[in-house]
């Protein structure tokens, strides 16, 4: 686990740039996370979650704005979630862009519907900027608050590891104690068997002269 830790802390800033820019919550999380544990300033981590997600936003809105035709983005449309998203877009535009990125599950037909749909290049650029600041800021804190409850889940992580490592031995074990006596077993049986089958015949071959 502390290996992961290690990597975690020597590609933080790649991991929230591209994470934030293709995902979500999770790595902005991450930046807190490490901000918590000193590898990096967390103005340095809410800003990179800020770029990433409103790059990220903004990257699929002008694809499907400018490119509507792709098969991409018809492959999108025809999904049940577009439907729901261009209803929200039609009824809540500018709250929309703020409020997409929260949805699970809705932001990527939410961007489409919100590039095919009337609002302005410069109307979304100006949401997207206010939504991804509050979304940074949000769970880049999250990760920062709770660094401690993550680092805990971390080192008992690292105790069960250890703990079902050492269960697998024993099982592995007891597994290769149990086939050794099944093979013992059968030897040691076949042996008995062989050692009374002579008794059996000296006894028989004792009887003979007497009959």
């Amino acid at each position: 686990m502390y290996e992961i830790l290690s990597l975690i802390d020597r590609f933080g800033l790649g991991i929230v740039f591209v994470g934030t820019f293709f995902e979500g919550e999770v790595f902005a999380i991450i930046g807190g996370f490490l901000a918590y544990r000193g590898a990096y300033p967390i103005e340095l981590m809410a800003s990179l979650a800020f770029v990433g997600s409103f790059c990220g936003d903004l990257a699929v809105f002008l694809f499907a704005r400018y490119f509507s035709d792709s098969r991409w983005v018809v492959k999108w449309t025809k999904k049940p979630k577009f439907a729901k998203a261009l209803r929200l877009v039609d009824r809540f535009q500018a709250y929309f862009v703020i409020v997409n990125r929260y949805v699970y599950g809705l932001r990527m037909p939410g961007l489409i519907a919100l590039g095919l749909s009337s609002i302005t290049v410069p109307r979304f650029l100006a949401l997207n900027f206010i939504g991804a600041g509050i979304w940074a800021g949000i769970f880049t804190t999250i990760g920062y608050v709770f660094g401690y409850s993550i680092t805990t889940v971390f080192q008992r992580l690292e105790m069960m590891e250890q703990g079902v490592m050492i269960g697998i031995g024993v099982i592995v074990l007891l597994l290769a104690l149990f086939f050794a006596w099944q093979q013992g077993g059968s030897v040691i049986r076949d042996r008995l068997f062989s050692r009374e089958e002579r008794a059996e015949r000296s006894r028989q071959a004792e009887r003979k002269p007497g009959e």
